[in-house]
């Protein structure tokens, strides 16, 4: 019996979820700037290179799906150890756990609501690139913390959105394991996004 595209996203971003701690917990201490984009550009470039993986095949897809999770763990490690720092670690891991019951919540709903999410992609996108481009501004530009918590807001609904939009993807994919590291993919990075507003969010309301 052929293993269904659901478990194997789920095997997937078990995996993902464990490489990508793993690595956030490795990449803690790193302070060097050089570093830090060194892996930032292999974490963009392994993004492209995990979709030629696993085209190539299953077996090399995975294992650059694992590789480039612990890469990514590694790179934003420093800002989950910043963030426990400024609101400590049981914060931390609640905003974890929060970020897990609303990836539960819009699961349940993209895969079992009956309702077609996917035209939602184009929107997701447009809206995706504006809280890029806000980001970027952000690096050079001193904003207020309404405008943060505005900003860290709007970046947990839009990833909200994403939930849905991949958990409809995945309730109407090919079951193949290519579209499965693809999927998985798409949802550790919805993971990763809201976590990291959340995280943002949290510690903006909680310096008042």
């Amino acid at each position: 019996m052929e293993t269904s595209i659901f478990v194997k996203v789920a095997l997937l971003l078990t995996m993902a979820m464990l490489g990508g701690g793993l690595g956030a917990w490795c990449g803690r201490g790193i302070r060097s700037m050089g570093a830090m984009i060194g892996l930032g550009i292999l974490f963009l470039v392994g993004v492209f290179g995990v979709f030629l993986a696993a085209h190539a095949s299953p077996v090399i897809g995975i294992a650059a799906l694992a590789g480039w999770t612990f890469v990514s763990g590694l790179f934003i490690g420093p800002a989950i150890q910043a963030y426990s720092e400024d609101i400590g670690w049981q914060s931390v891991a609640g905003c974890f756990l929060g970020t897990s019951g609303v990836m539960a919540l819009c699961g349940i709903i993209g895969l079992f609501s009956g309702i077609n999410f996917g035209g939602m992609g184009s929107f997701l996108l447009i809206a995706l690139f504006g809280l890029i481009l806000v980001g970027v501004v952000g690096c050079f530009v001193r904003m207020s913390r309404t405008v943060n918590i505005v900003y860290s807001a709007l970046g947990c609904l839009i990833f909200a959105g994403y939930f849905l939009f991949d958990f409809f993807r995945l309730g109407h994919s090919e079951n193949t394991w290519e579209k499965a590291i693809q999927l998985t993919m798409s949802l550790y990075l919805d993971f990763v996004n809201f976590f990291l507003h959340l995280l943002q969010l949290y510690s903006q309301l909680h310096h008042k």
